[in-house]
């Protein structure tokens, strides 16, 4: 579960549909569930990168870095039939790819085209198989693209907040993963002053970071919250704490209401709750809160079909992680935010999470 941080820092910040900021794009490739063509096998080629297999009712989320005019190619190939010979074909879709943009391209055995969300949703929803892919920066596509976007001080944004007084920080693992600089800003309300982090440790399959303050000045009072990791049900109040769409929303700690709408994630992950309350870019790494003030998630990611539906890490797993970390002393927590009301609760809270700003 848990790994030293001790990796090459890339030129360019990456993220998948987990909220935060950055330099990429996203295509859904989606294939129906329609039967013609079924005995086909359909390879999606883009250029300078290895093919990929689309399969019957399946999504492939990719994730893109390079933009500009992207030619997919869909390549179709079946067997021998009814004493025919095998056949093949080809069918191509041209994308013009905005970093931050995402697209919609859907096979349904016949024809292929790129359509918007709400008539790719229509499909997507009746599937289950997803899975990702990513563009290899090693041969990008567009390897101009990538050049230009490197002479940019572009940075990403996303939310963390306090584990322990001792100046740990928890937060998602994509949020950071590609960054060369990592800066916490919100300190205290004070959004210009600048802190730098380092990562302690990190949970992969979990998409959690464990961070910590290097300015050993820093003093923090005890944690106010407790971490939930059992009895949370369905329906049950909740809300969310962190910085979204800062440069829409600017620097200021927003709170989302709503309840569990489920217990499990997409394609029926046990490790996530299905949320209503709305997220949004930059929520990434933020606390899911109940009524009472305690944590029982992180949150993780926004639906790439329903606008209003946002998924969270629940806290059984931050703790199970957290504990795992050789040299963290686990703290003893206790809820002294219960019975208060959410105003309340959240002027308390507003102390212990902050915006994280990648570079």
């Amino acid at each position: 579960m848990k790994h030293l941080l001790c990796f090459f820092l890339l030129l360019f910040v990456s993220t998948t549909t987990c909220l935060a900021q950055a330099d990429n794009a996203l295509i859904h490739f989606v294939r129906t569930g329609s039967f013609s063509g079924a005995d086909c096998r359909s390879d999606i080629m883009l250029p300078n990168q290895r093919s990929f297999n689309l399969s019957l009712k399946t999504i492939i989320d990719y994730t893109i870095y390079s933009e500009g005019e992207i030619t997919v190619t869909i390549e179709i190939k079946c067997p021998y039939t009814r004493g025919a010979g095998p056949r093949s074909a080809t069918r191509q879709v041209i994308l013009n790819v905005i970093r931050g943009n995402e697209y919609y391209i859907v096979y349904d055995g016949t024809s292929v085209g790129a359509v918007t969300k709400e008539e790719a949703a229509k499909e997507m929803e009746k599937i289950r198989t997803i899975t990702k892919q990513k563009e290899n920066l090693d041969t990008p596509i567009n390897k101009s693209s990538l050049e230009t976007t490197a002479k940019k001080s572009s940075s990403a944004h996303g939310t963390c907040f306090l584990i322990s007084s001792e100046g740990y920080l928890i937060t998602t693992y994509h949020s950071i993963e590609h960054a060369k600089e990592i800066i916490i800003r919100g300190i205290g309300g004070d959004f210009t002053t600048k802190y730098a982090v380092t990562v302690v440790a990190y949970d992969l399959s979990n998409d959690l970071a464990l961070l910590k303050l290097s300015n050993k000045n820093l003093t923090f009072p005890s944690i106010p919250f407790a971490l939930k990791t059992t009895g949370i049900l369905p329906t049950e109040k909740i809300y969310t704490l962190g910085y979204p769409s800062v440069a829409a929303k600017g620097e200021e700690l927003q709170r989302t209401e709503g309840i569990i709408r489920a217990k499990i994630g997409m394609q029926g992950d046990v490790s996530k709750f299905q949320i209503s309350a709305a997220v949004d870019s930059g929520n990434s790494g933020g606390p899911l809160i109940d009524e009472k003030g305690n944590v029982i998630g992180v949150i993780n990611s926004k639906s790439t079909v329903a606008d209003t539906a946002g998924y969270t890490m629940k806290a059984t797993y931050l703790d199970a992680f957290l504990k795992s970390v050789d040299g963290f002393v686990y703290p003893g927590y206790v809820n002294v935010l219960k019975g208060q009301s959410l105003t309340d609760q959240t002027a308390v809270l507003k102390n212990y999470i902050f915006m994280i700003e990648i570079h």
